[in-house]
């Protein structure tokens, strides 16, 4: 886990500017997790908040957590982002927090395919599990369709620039079929960049719908629902865009 950490120290300044200036913001997946944060009020919990920039739009409630394991990521918080919320440096298979303790745990934007080992994936399932009260609400965001991508060489993203900052990424998408990982090769340059260019490699688990839901269960929790989409679609294994679930925890 430590070499995924690691990675988003340097990736993670890239990665917040192209969600907050580059790419438009999401509305549909805003008000999905905005429209269940005023369902199930109370103690919150974001997996992976990043730079808070889905944390900071959450309705206001008795308590929003946001963890994050990169330091960079979490150094990019605004002051008007830091209001109202409490910040954690941490990762979701050693939660900081007490049993039975939250409401409603959200780990959106594929954050679970970050962890790449399957048995860190249950063992951060069995802690979500732990720490929401009996009936607690887990929504959480995968991406089964990563299976199926098309391999890509050096395709052109974007190259974006403005008021004087410049970015450019050109990308390669390949699949490591025996790591049972999908690769992204990214060549960033411009002047967002200290030194005009950097290389990152992100690896993303590949995970199936069946392996996520069975996993899911067997550590402590029982799937409500899935959507194949933020318009609460039903799941379609072949067309869905993405698979949101909605999980509970199981009574012991």
């Amino acid at each position: 886990m430590k070499s995924e950490v690691l990675l988003w120290e340097g990736y993670g300044p890239l990665f917040s500017m192209e969600e907050r200036d580059i790419y438009p913001p999401d509305m549909k997946e805003i008000r999905f997790y905005q429209d269940f944060r005023k369902k199930y009020a109370g103690k919150c919990l974001e997996l992976g908040a990043g730079d808070g920039r889905l944390t900071e739009l959450l309705p206001d409630g008795s308590l929003v957590i946001a963890l994050e394991p990169s330091a960079s990521m979490l150094g990019s918080w605004t002051r008007l982002t830091q209001r109202g919320i409490s910040r954690i440096r941490g990762i979701a298979q050693q939660l900081p927090l007490r049993n039975s303790s939250l409401d409603l745990v959200l780990f959106p934007y594929n954050g679970i395919h970050c962890i790449l080992d399957r048995n860190e994936r249950k063992l951060a399932f069995r802690e979500i599990a732990e720490v929401l009260k009996p009936g607690g609400k887990f929504i959480a965001e995968a991406c089964p369709g990563f299976h199926t991508r098309l391999e890509e060489t050096r395709k052109e993203r974007y190259d974006y620039s403005r008021n004087g900052t410049s970015l450019k990424l050109i990308e390669s998408v390949s699949h490591d079929r025996s790591r049972g990982l999908i690769v992204f090769d990214m060549e960033y340059s411009g002047s967002a960049v200290a030194d005009g260019r950097v290389d990152i490699c992100l690896e993303l688990a590949l995970i199936s719908a069946g392996e996520l839901l069975n996993d899911i269960r067997n550590e402590g929790m029982r799937i409500v629902t899935i959507w194949g989409d933020y318009d609460l679609s039903p799941w379609d294994v072949d067309y869905s865009p993405r698979l949101l679930l909605l999980a509970e925890r199981r009574e012991k």
